[in-house]
């Protein structure tokens, strides 16, 4: 990758804050309670020893629907002052080179990593993801070798930012039961970067936006509807959108979630597990 790429992540938080409870109609468990849950468990896994936060809801679907409808949970980020210097993810073989685990964030080095271990163990046939995201170009050079080697990409904990790239792109999309997604804008920080990286930056950042395998596109090729590309483009780059499995299909996003062991689940039985694990907490 070339020194003009910058992170596309938002500045994460330090201690988050008491999820804001969405409004529920009577008792028993809702969907909105659901999400609290998983929120609570992505904030705890990413956000931890970073910069405060705010968590609000933020509708998705349009404002005159007369029934309850799902709601993103927005994380609130601080905006950075200085260039963010993401580390590169660890990728390591698993289930007899079948699957590659890659934890950790989407570093300069990721797409050149990524082909490098594909190329030396074409058995691999699934990308177990939990990323935060990282450089918005090796991103999406990641997951177009994603969509060439036809993989499986299964998000485990939370893919966020660019990683949902990767996840979009693949050829068949999974989900742990508990898993989101995140979404928000790009943000290249090219105008933060010296002469000539700045105008190398700018340059990438437009080819990314306009190229035909862009964010946007692998989204909608996805299955991602206008409620949720027009949520990942009004939610600033700092700051981040979180969805769970449920809320994704309801707004038409492909894809099947999972237990830990790899084995289908319907959605009463997703909306069963989160239902149980938001009693414990």
């Amino acid at each position: 990758m070339q020194n003009g790429q910058q992170p596309d992540v938002p500045a994460p938080p330090r201690r988050p804050r008491t999820a804001t409870p969405a409004p529920r109609g009577g008792g028993g468990l809702t969907l909105p309670r659901l999400v609290s849950a998983v929120i609570v468990l992505l904030v705890l896994a990413w956000f931890i020893g970073r910069k405060p936060a705010a968590v609000e809801t933020a509708a998705t679907p349009e404002a005159a629907a007369p029934v309850a409808r799902p709601q993103a949970h927005l994380v609130h980020g601080e905006k950075s002052t200085t260039l963010a210097d993401i580390g590169e993810a660890r990728m390591i073989l698993q289930e007899q080179g079948n699957a590659l685990r890659v934890e950790g964030g989407v570093g300069r080095n990721f797409a050149n990593d990524l082909k490098a271990m594909l190329d030396a163990t074409p058995s691999v046939r699934r990308i177990d993801i939990t990323s935060g995201g990282g450089y918005a170009v090796s991103g999406l050079e990641a997951a177009r070798i994603v969509r060439r080697n036809n993989l499986t990409v299964r998000v485990r904990g939370y893919c966020a930012s660019i990683c949902v790239a990767l996840w979009a792109a693949a050829a068949q999309r999974q989900m742990e039961a508990d898993a989101v997604i995140g979404l928000h804008q790009r943000n290249a920080q090219c105008d933060a970067l010296p002469s000539p990286a700045r105008e190398e930056c700018r340059y990438q950042d437009q080819f990314a936006t306009e190229h035909d395998s862009s964010y946007s596109a692998w989204l909608q090729a996805a299955g991602f509807n206008k409620r949720l590309l027009d949520l990942q483009a009004r939610t600033a780059a700092e700051d981040i959108a979180v969805l769970t499995a449920p809320q994704l299909w309801d707004n038409g996003v492909d894809f099947n979630a999972v237990d830990r062991e790899g084995a289908r689940m319907g959605r009463a039985e997703v909306e069963r597990f989160l239902g149980e694990k938001s009693a414990r907490h």
